[in-house]
């Protein structure tokens, strides 16, 4: 049975074989030979990025901007890496109009499954018991159903959409989650 956990050396191997199946951690920027080049050269760097955050974080645009503060859970069965849900704890102004309190993604090979919906869940289950919020936002491509259908699964209301901030000519549909 799968399960939301904090990320731990003992998940590596997996999460580097999700990056090589086309997991990406991050929609704007799709992994790179470098960039997995870089979590395997050094994995425990890469856990402690995860544990700890840093207070900044470079943005599609290539400046620096803050960072708020944030929690990776990775979404597991038994020793194997399916995704992960990224929890920001506040909204900045970016945040507010993409990319939201909640992301999350699964590897190519756990899609279709229902890890995303079950995974989202468990999230929004983190969330209740850790932070002190209400409701979340979520954003979302409206060319994504699949995302759309696991979000609306889990409670969330279209709200409004809103031109994304990252890439010019797209939109960002808004969903809230009430907690």
């Amino acid at each position: 049975m799968a399960e939301l956990v904090v990320p731990h050396v003992r998940y590596m191997a997996s999460f580097l074989e999700a990056l090589h199946e086309g997991y990406s951690r991050d929609n704007l920027r799709p992994e790179t030979p470098k960039s997995i080049a870089e979590v395997e050269a050094d994995p425990l760097a890469f856990l402690d990025s995860q544990l700890n955050p840093p207070d900044t974080f470079v943005q599609p645009d290539g400046s620096l901007g803050q960072a708020m503060p944030w929690t990776a859970l990775w979404w597991v069965e038994n020793y194997r890496f399916l995704g992960t849900v990224h929890v920001r704890h506040e909204l900045n102004e970016s945040l507010s109009r993409v990319g939201g309190h909640v992301g999350y993604a699964m590897r190519p090979s756990a899609r279709g499954q229902g890890h995303a919906s079950a995974a989202l869940a468990a999230g929004l289950d983190w969330i209740r018991a850790n932070l002190p919020l209400k409701r979340v936002l979520l954003t979302v491509n409206p060319s994504n159903s699949h995302s759309i259908r696991v979000i609306q699964k889990n409670g969330g209301v279209h709200t409004q959409t809103v031109p994304h901030i990252w890439r010019p000519g797209e939109e960002a549909m808004h969903f809230w989650i009430e907690l």
